[in-house]
């Protein structure tokens, strides 16, 4: 495997309880229990993601973004920047590995057809999953 996850990683910070409450739909949803994961690459650089499985490589990363009720440009900013570190790891270090936004409500609502963030997405092969009761996917629509 390019990557590995050293038994004598950091432990992950405290989460909070919303955290808990995304990451118990999110396992949920996929029928596979995910946790927050360090992962050590080629030449030490470690990288964290706030959910992933398991599995060597895991078969998902993601990053929870961008969940409140009120969306601010700080929010949707680093939402943004978290779905570049997705597409990144994936792309150059876990190419089997599904990348997934979990957003809420007021972010998802702002990815309509014809705009830049969406057709980005779409073209990053980044799975946005809307939290909530109960969580889903958001299908990306690119049409003309």
């Amino acid at each position: 495997t390019p990557l590995d996850t050293p038994e004598t990683a950091a432990a992950p910070q405290p989460q909070a309880p919303d955290d808990d409450r995304t990451r118990q739909r999110l396992s949920a949803f996929l029928g596979a229990g995910v946790h927050p994961r360090e992962f050590t690459l080629p030449g030490g650089t470690r990288i964290a993601v706030d959910h992933a499985d398991a599995g060597d490589p895991p078969r998902l990363i993601a990053q929870s973004s961008a969940l409140g009720d009120r969306l601010r440009s700080a929010h949707r900013n680093k939402a943004i920047a978290d779905a570049f570190k997705l597409a990144w790891l994936r792309d150059h270090h876990l190419p089997d590995t599904r990348a997934a936004l979990v957003v809420g409500a007021p972010f998802a609502r702002t990815l309509v057809p014809r705009t830049w963030l969406t057709e980005a997405l779409a073209a990053a092969e980044i799975v946005i999953l809307v939290d909530g009761d109960p969580l889903h996917t958001l299908r990306l629509d690119t049409s003309p």
